[in-house]
């Protein structure tokens, strides 16, 4: 077994997260509406699925999915740069806010995390390459 999966499987424990497909509209056809409840908060979270994990029963690799889409955002120095690292249209306003709401919500997500910083626990060597623990989820 995978560190990182056990990892995650202790998080998800601890904190009582659930991660559902959401039920509300595309804000943009490369982004997937998903529903996290982190113990009694719930946001809404858009994030590229280029592989669809998210359409796997996988609570883990939807974990990954969603927490990797809120880093992004987070480590993104700006909306333009974010728009241009998950190539989406800039032009598009439900996408700016969005990304100011989600800033916004990354501040209370990230209480949950040591040293309130958002953390997948997979190398984005491991997701980019399909290598590692991701592919061990992927099969």
């Amino acid at each position: 077994m995978y560190p990182e999966i056990i990892h995650i499987q202790n998080f998800i424990a601890a904190n009582s997260i659930t991660i559902s497909l959401g039920k509300t509209p595309y804000i943009d056809k490369n982004l997937v509406p998903v529903i996290l409840g982190i113990k009694n908060n719930t946001y809404t979270i858009h994030a590229s699925d280029e592989y669809e994990d998210l359409n796997h029963h996988n609570i883990i690799l939807r974990f990954i999915i969603v927490f990797r889409a809120l880093t992004i955002i987070d480590e993104s120095e700006d909306f333009l740069i974010w728009c241009k690292q998950e190539s989406l249209n800039p032009i598009n306003y439900k996408l700016l806010d969005y990304y100011k709401e989600t800033c916004k919500a990354i501040d209370s997500i990230s209480n949950y995390f040591i040293n309130n910083e958002i953390d997948y626990f997979v190398s984005d060597l491991d997701f980019q390459l399909n290598t590692g623990v991701m592919q061990f989820l992927r099969r």
